[in-house]
């Protein structure tokens, strides 16, 4: 059963980290639920998970990491989120350079204002303030509960975009089912066109950043790193330099099923975790790779074989794909990526030998609207 191999320590360094964002969505919690017995994601200080997450928090799914919850006064931060979040809506076209060139100059919008302003370029900043800093701290939480909002609204608002045209698409069809006329005009796929799918569109690298500081103060053994961002991949890859991609694995399913699955412990999600322990603990070599390959191939037989099992319709399609960093632990590739120089960085846990990071899409059939 699940829980069983969730209580299992063996399974502990198998918990793919989301990155770089807090916000992630029901969605992607299911379709990774196919594939592990356990997925991360970090909140800044304060965050309360969203409460469509509350079922895969209880059952031990998700777990909701918040290293800085005891650092962060809650008062403080709550007392200058508005002013923060104010300042963010006024600004919300300028890159931080603007904050550089104006200086102190900035018109108050309360007096608070300019201390505001200060954190923020703080945390853009890439030189380094002194260690433990309360409000180097507090500019970085205000950050991240920004956009964490942000990629909440932006999502919420997809959804809703969906949902409308996939009604419109609904009444169109149900308009015109019994008509024989010619000369319609074509029902166009989407009404409402949904544009900046890629929630690392912007700032991607300041996100990246500013998420770090939370992964490094987190639990040590995280070398699995997962996102929904193309544009975040390729930067922390890019950085790498050296990024081999292992495993490419496509399901096919419906709410229902992943339900179910997600409760009686599918049988490659054991495999998923054998690659996975490979790859972490091995050094890196072609006879491995091989291995992997083999292996993967054996996963799409056993997926194959339960899509065609069901013998259901299904409608959500999901997208794996992870690559390997040789050599690398994630934090010191993080910090890499960030251009953080923290020194010898041979003190990485030993057991592991490499680092994988994933990106996984999802996608609906037009005739369902629910997320």
């Amino acid at each position: 059963m699940k829980n069983s191999a969730i209580d299992n320590p063996e399974s502990t360094i198998i918990t793919p980290v989301f990155f770089p964002f807090t916000f992630i969505s029901p969605s992607i919690v299911e379709a990774m639920s196919l594939c592990f017995n356990r997925v991360a994601v970090y909140h800044p200080a304060h965050s309360k998970p969203e409460n469509a997450l509350g079922p895969w928090i209880d059952m031990g799914f998700l777990d909701v990491r918040s290293p800085l919850e005891k650092v962060i006064d809650k008062k403080t931060l709550e007392a200058a989120l508005p002013n923060f979040r104010c300042w963010g809506l006024l600004h919300q076209h300028s890159d931080t350079a603007y904050l550089k060139s104006v200086g102190n100059d900035i018109a108050p919008v309360t007096p608070e204002t300019p201390s505001i302003a200060s954190d923020i370029r703080a945390t853009a900043s890439k030189t380094k303030t002194s260690k433990g800093s309360e409000e180097s701290q507090l500019s970085l939480q205000l950050f991240l509960h920004l956009a964490q909002e942000f990629d909440q609204q932006a999502w919420e608002l997809r959804q809703q975009l969906k949902r409308f045209d996939h009604q419109y698409q609904a009444l169109q069809t149900s308009f015109r089912q019994d008509e024989t006329e010619q000369g319609h005009v074509p029902i166009p796929k989407e009404v409402f066109p949904v544009m900046g799918q890629d929630p690392g569109d912007y700032m991607i690298e300041k996100r990246i950043a500013a998420w770090n500081r939370l992964f490094q103060k987190g639990p040590a053994g995280s070398n699995v790193l997962f996102t929904n961002s193309q544009s975040a991949l390729t930067c922390l890859l890019d950085k790498a330099e050296d990024g081999i991609e292992v495993l490419n694995l496509n399901f096919t399913y419906s709410q229902a099923e992943s339900t179910k699955l997600s409760k009686n412990h599918p049988s490659w999600v054991d495999h998923i975790q054998e690659i996975f322990n490979k790859v972490l603990t091995t050094p890196w070599s072609r006879t491995l790779q091989e291995r992997i390959a083999q292996m993967g191939s054996e996963i799409d037989t056993m997926i194959d074989s339960w899509s065609e099992s069901t013998m259901k319709s299904h409608d959500r399609t999901a997208s794996f794909r992870w690559f390997v960093v040789p050599d690398q632990g994630a934090p010191g590739l993080l910090n890499r990526c960030c251009g953080v120089d923290t020194g010898n960085e041979d003190d990485e846990t030993v057991e592991f030998k490499n680092t994988l990071v994933g990106i996984i899409e999802e996608s609906r059939s037009a005739h369902h609207s629910n997320a």
